[in-house]
């Protein structure tokens, strides 16, 4: 069964080299690709047309498709489920093993993205700022913390907008890596969870931990223990780099250190370093016209005094032999 013509997914635009900044629309396009579905991908998107105020949505025609939910649930009608290739005990493990992850990773993602004071304000508001059309980008950002506040306090059992010291996020972290410990065990050598194929448990897990892996906060304890798991690390990377290559994007350029490692600039240190660049070749070429003008002007004054010295006749004045009497 091919898609209808037209359809389009509407999603977050990426960073850090990924597809979109946000879990949902992550995992909505890996279902796309896992499946080969050919389906537009528009990441300019404005969020309030959704119908639910929230992206991604799924549009085919006149009709939209709002939420991973249902964006599924048409993909498993027009013949792309993601689950196909798996056996009946398969199936039921994945569902198993998805709500395990969501249990224990869905609290730390909307906590430390959202729900930090420090993270949001110094980041988080401003990935999902950019991406909002104006004039919502002031107040749009704020309503994923207010969805935050929701999650940690029915699955962590605080309040964001208490005081900092009162935030449990060490429970959050302990239960966090106790799961990404297990999935490395679990994935172990294979390419994918179950094996030979994918799963849509292959896809929640790498839009949680591609997110929180990649994404730079001031506060992200789980990054590097996720660091720790090289296997990991390998799942994260070849699904950004295979299957998403042409749709990862990273409005910062990697450049190379003296020791050789990759550096990350941003936009206005960009902008500095080129500008000390232009500064450095206009001042390079002035050096060099300047050495050039010494160096004709050393060339005329040593024919000057060599003409001079070859004028001389030989002839002792008076006040020469004056001074030696002096002497």
């Amino acid at each position: 069964m091919e898609m209808q013509l037209g359809a389009m997914l509407y999603v977050y635009k990426g960073e850090y080299g990924l597809p979109s900044i946000d879990f949902e629309c992550l995992r909505a396009l890996c279902l796309l690709r896992f499946t080969r579905c050919p389906m537009d991908v528009q990441t300019s998107s404005n969020p309030l047309r959704s119908g639910a105020g929230k992206l991604p949505y799924l549009q085919i025609g006149n009709q939209k498709f709002a939420g991973y939910r249902q964006i599924k649930r048409v993909l498993d009608l027009e013949g792309y489920p993601i689950d196909a290739h798996l056996s009946t005990k398969q199936k039921h493990l994945s569902t198993a093993y998805a709500n395990w992850v969501f249990n224990n990773l869905h609290a730390y993602y909307h906590y430390f993205l959202f729900g930090e004071p420090n993270n949001f304000d110094t980041t988080t508001r401003g990935l999902y700022a950019k991406r909002t059309p104006f004039p919502f980008n002031f107040y749009y950002p704020s309503s994923y913390q207010r969805e935050a506040c929701d999650v940690v306090q029915v699955m962590a059992g605080f309040d964001v907008n208490d005081k900092l010291d009162k935030h449990e996020g060490d429970y959050l972290v302990v239960n966090a890596k106790k799961v990404v410990n297990l999935l490395s065990r679990k994935l172990g050598r294979k390419v994918w969870f179950f094996g030979d194929t994918y799963s849509e448990f292959d896809a929640i897990v790498y839009s949680y931990l591609a997110i929180i892996f990649k994404i730079t906060l001031p506060n992200n304890p789980l990054q590097n223990h996720i660091k720790g798991c090289q296997n990991l690390v390998n799942f994260i990377n070849r699904i950004t780099k295979d299957i998403f290559r042409n749709e990862g994007y990273s409005s910062v350029k990697l450049t190379k250190t003296p020791s050789g490692t990759e550096a990350s600039l941003t936009a206005s240190e960009r902008n500095f370093l080129d500008s000390d660049l232009n500064t450095k070749i206009v001042a390079g070429v002035g050096a060099v016209l300047a050495m050039g003008a010494f160096a004709a002007w050393r060339g005329i004054y040593n024919q000057l005094t060599t003409r001079s010295s070859t004028d001389y006749d030989g002839i002792d004045y008076e006040d020469d032999e004056m001074e030696e009497g002096l002497d």
